[in-house]
């Protein structure tokens, strides 16, 4: 068995054109994006639906950067990061269940950096201009662009939010920075689309939501799981 398949669970020449990453993989995605046999690997888990080969990457900025890296010389040319995010206010039309897709990314990955307070973001990172346009295009009124941060702690994310306002930040990831950074490294478009989950400081993650928020939730997973469906079949497989 080659190192790729290890690592993956199947073999690289099985991997699609064009590839979405999940962090978190939820049982709904799998049904969503039709993914018939989903195999797992030491570190990764991986699935083809009709045209993409979809990826459970795990969280995080390491994980997500090495798959990228993986991918380069694996045939894969389009690459799609598919999670949810942290909003740092509700504004903007904004709220949980949001559709978003970040035009640039701040980078504030590394966690001691973080906690010696040196937190004013400066790294930058973007997705592929022509696949997030197209993307745009395609979804509407749908998806928002925003400016967003990838974090590397979710305590600190707390006490940072205002300082990131500040600084025009309106939402908190934790892997978009390194899967731009990884993509444009190895030559690969990106882009990402993140579902709404909570408001830092307001309706935090460790705080049991409601009905109508986890409703909206789901409703924005199964509607980005289709849109992504349609806008590769249409616009992806050329």
């Amino acid at each position: 068995m080659k190192d790729f398949e290890v690592i993956f669970g199947i073999p690289k020449q099985e991997v699609k054109k064009t590839c979405v990453l999940m962090p978190f993989l939820l049982k709904e995605a799998l049904r969503e994006f039709k993914i018939g046999r989903f195999s797992r690997g030491k570190l990764y888990g991986a699935g083809n639906g009709r045209d993409f080969t979809l990826i459970h990457s795990g969280p995080g900025p390491a994980l997500t950067g090495d798959v990228v890296l993986y991918l380069k010389d694996a045939g894969c040319k389009n690459l799609i990061l598919f999670g949810s995010c942290g909003l740092l206010a509700e504004n903007n039309g904004l709220g949980i269940g949001s559709l978003v897709s970040p035009s640039k990314v701040y980078s504030l990955e590394s966690f001691s950096r973080m906690l010696a307070n040196q937190d004013i973001a400066s790294d930058v990172y973007y997705p592929d201009k022509k696949l997030l346009e197209d993307w745009i295009s395609a979804a509407g009124s749908s998806i928002k662009q925003i400016t967003c941060a990838t974090v590397s702690s979710l305590k600190l994310e707390e006490e940072r939010k205002d300082i990131w306002l500040n600084q025009g930040i309106e939402a908190v990831d934790m892997e978009c920075s390194a899967f731009f950074s990884a993509a444009s490294h190895s030559g690969l478009k990106a882009m990402a689309v993140f579902y709404v989950t909570d408001i830092i400081g307001v309706k935090p993650f460790y705080q049991e939501i409601g009905l109508k928020d986890k409703a909206k939730i789901s409703l924005a997973r199964k509607m980005a799981a289709g849109l992504l469906c349609k806008f590769i079949q249409e616009n992806l497989l050329a």
